[in-house]
């Protein structure tokens, strides 16, 4: 074990995650700090691999993503990378046995993303879904500290929470969404129709119910931070529900930093009420 190698890696998936921003990172701060290191990890981790299918245009994307792939299990099973971001992220897989199985499935998915142009649509969406479930599993390995009774228990919330970030996550950028996939799925240019939106809108619903009736259930120390990344993905849907289909095309939505700040403070609020 090289600890000072360590903590620079840790160090290093910390600082790509916080330059990604979702509603997920700013939920990150209210961890511990080792299970907020943990999570950094996993998420700078996917970060990365979306990096070559987002960006990268003059690399050999499909080159690249092989690369990613094999040097990610040959970290896992060396338990040592040089590179940084992989170092850190087979500590995690490695101290709670992450399955490789959540690992595969994630990469598919973005190894899918690169090669769109010969995937259905279907199979591209369902794999898409697949990879982002994948990656809330992760996460919830560190959220349960391994208990994995509890783990077993919070698996589809985590999955429904997990499919739901990525609908609403689509749903406020869907010119980039469109541009990615390369209509491979939903309906083309016209995809967002009132029809589609409404859909996506109700199995958004769902999910979130779900995931809302299961937030008790994880452990103290990642209540709160779990909270305050539902209630901002929560208020983000709202605010693209109450918004026609041709607004949501030409903008891209958000929430802004004070609204984001209260969302925050008014989780902790409820947590120390335990209104939650």
């Amino acid at each position: 074990m090289n600890i000072l190698f360590d903590q620079v890696s840790i160090n290093c998936s910390k600082d790509l995650s916080k330059t990604y921003k979702s509603g997920l990172s700013m939920g990150i701060n209210a961890l511990s700090l080792h299970c907020k290191e943990n999570i950094y990890s996993i998420y700078a981790f996917a970060a990365l691999a979306e990096e070559i299918v987002s960006s990268l245009e003059n690399r050999d994307k499909k080159e690249l993503i092989s690369e990613y792939i094999k040097e990610t299990y040959k970290a896992i099973e060396r338990r040592f990378s040089l590179n940084p971001i992989l170092n850190s992220f087979q500590i995690v897989v490695n101290e709670f046995r992450i399955d490789t199985a959540l690992i595969r499935i994630f990469l598919e998915g973005i190894e899918l993303k690169i090669y769109q142009s010969h995937v259905h649509s279907e199979h591209m969406e369902i794999h898409e879904t697949s990879a982002a479930e994948a990656l809330g599993l992760m996460i919830l390995k560190v959220l349960c500290d391994g208990n994995h009774q509890l783990y077993k228990t919070l698996e589809i919330p985590a999955k429904k929470f997990s499919s739901a970030i990525l609908k609403i996550n689509n749903l406020k950028n869907p010119s980039k969404h469109y541009y990615n996939l390369r209509a491979t799925t939903a309906i083309g240019q016209n995809w967002l129709s009132e029809e589609m939106k409404l859909a996506l809108e109700l199995s958004i619903e769902d999910d979130l119910k779900i995931v809302k009736e299961n937030l008790k259930r994880l452990p103290q120390g990642s209540k709160r931070a779990t909270y305050i990344a539902f209630a901002y993905f929560n208020a983000l849907f709202i605010k693209i529900k109450n918004l026609p289909s041709e607004k949501i095309i030409m903008n891209r939505i958000g929430i802004s930093y004070n609204r984001k700040i209260i969302l925050a403070l008014n989780s902790v609020i409820k947590q120390t009420l335990n209104l939650l």
